[in-house]
């Protein structure tokens, strides 16, 4: 029937225009999903541009602060987002970022706005732990170990139910020359049982592979100066010498705390043997020479590392290059009515200028 037919056709064109509209309907819900998927990229890319900035500069906290909000936008992802691929790898490489931030962060034991070791812990154990449990190899043996250097910072800060060490034996299961497990687990050795043979057993596995080197000696320094033994300081001297022989860096703190150990042997007969014993002279001798030439040590903290170095020249049987050593020194500090560098050059000249006795 004609009126059939017209019904029929008109619910046809019902049809094409509900399926007209279906389709706008989903490609305006592709268009918005995809502008709102490039704003949420952009919006990580900034966050994550800023977390390194502020990393880098040493700010912590506002670099955490910035990881967190890379990670929450990339976190939420919708049905049609994720058939466009979603923002899966940024959230990871923004997790990523944040245990990055949270090793060094507690390397450098960095406790801001009156917070104590013990509460930058337990905030940055979260991100370690999690990351754990996504990783393998070196990478999890790394937030592995620093798990338990974030215990060793509950512990000292007074928690005896933390233990450290169970942490970083379960790294050097998983990574057996991992070099944080290792100088960490050396680091707890020293603090805990104050044996130096075992600690160095330590020392010697962090620096095998040579991966995070200056990390290394700078906890192997660290935990040896913590010990305060004569063999512990001999050790100190030793790992300087080390360093210096194979072309690494002595830092800053290094460099300062060997010129106050320069400082008390120039006036104590028994902590100068000591020193001068740890390490052979020639080498002691470059050692002395570094601090001299390092640009920022003040000209009278030179002065005082070169009379230590004339001491050194006598103690290695140069006579004569130790009295030139002296005069030197004189020349440099005679004209100064108060320096006791001066009087204590004139008397070294005075002594070393008398021929030796025959024997």
């Amino acid at each position: 029937m004609p009126e059939e037919r017209g019904f029929g056709k008109i619910m046809a064109w019902i049809g094409i225009a509900a399926a007209l509209i279906s389709f706008g309907t989903a490609v305006y819900e592709l268009l918005h999903a995809q502008g709102e998927l490039r704003e949420r990229r952009r919006v990580v890319a900034e966050q994550m541009f800023s977390g390194q900035t502020e990393q880098a500069a040493g700010y912590y906290p506002a670099a955490w602060d910035s990881f967190q909000k890379a990670a929450d936008t990339a976190a939420t992802d919708g049905t049609i987002a994720k058939l466009l691929g979603g923002l899966s790898n940024e959230r990871q490489a923004a997790r990523t970022a944040q245990e990055n931030l949270a090793m060094q962060w507690l390397r450098n034991g960095r406790a801001t706005d009156g917070q104590t070791f013990a509460e930058l812990a337990d905030k940055l154990v979260g991100p370690l732990a999690a990351g754990m449990s996504s990783s393998t190899g070196a990478r999890q043996a790394d937030l592995q170990a620093h798990l338990g250097w974030a215990y060793f910072l509950k512990y000292r800060s007074g928690d005896r139910d933390v233990m450290p060490d169970v942490a970083y034996r379960k790294a050097v299961a998983i990574d057996a020359t991992n070099p944080y497990a290792n100088v960490f687990w050396a680091h707890w050795i020293l603090w805990s049982q104050h044996s130096l043979p075992e600690a160095r057993e330590r020392f010697t596995a962090a620096l095998a592979t040579n991966r995070a080197r200056a990390d290394v000696r700078h906890f192997q320094l660290a935990a040896l100066a913590n010990l305060r033994s004569d063999d512990a300081e001999a050790e100190w001297l030793r790992t300087l010498e080390d360093m210096r022989e194979h072309g690494e860096p002595l830092d800053d703190t290094a460099k300062n705390d060997l010129y106050g150990r320069y400082y008390f042997a120039l006036n104590d007969s028994e902590t100068r043997a000591r020193m001068l014993a740890a390490i052979p002279m020639d080498k002691q001798l470059e050692l002395q020479r570094t601090l001299i030439e390092w640009a920022d040590l003040e000209p009278y903290k030179k002065q005082t590392v070169k009379a230590v170095r004339a001491l050194t020249l006598e103690a290695s049987s140069n006579r004569e290059a130790a009295l030139t050593a002296w005069k030197e020194l004189l020349a440099e500090t005679g004209s100064e009515p108060s320096s006791t560098l001066a009087a204590r050059a004139r008397i070294e000249i005075k002594r070393l200028e008398r021929k030796p006795a025959k024997k």
